[in-house]
């Protein structure tokens, strides 16, 4: 049986293709998609960032800004993409 989808490199190509492209969109549609809300890195905590700061850091502090509006109810939660598709 499995000879016969891969008979001749035409259709093994399009049998991969198509895995392929299942697998992509699969990953697509089970990445974190996070609610639209207004975050300001640092008001929580009384900080300002400085233009110097690396990107980790900044990355960090973005998250604990986004961390504490989820906490007072500011923010939803994060869910997958395709529960946005599906309603």
């Amino acid at each position: 049986m499995i000879n016969l989808f891969f008979h001749t490199p035409r259709r093994r190509f399009i049998t991969l293709a198509t895995l392929a492209g299942a697998v992509a969109f699969g990953s697509y549609a089970v990445q974190p998609v996070y609610p639209r809300c207004t975050i300001y890195p640092g008001a929580g905590s009384g900080a300002i960032m400085s233009a110097g700061i690396s990107a980790e850091e900044r990355e960090v502090v973005a998250r604990q800004a986004y961390e504490d509006a989820l906490a007072d109810g500011a923010c939803g939660p994060s869910r997958a993409r395709f529960r946005d598709w599906i309603g």
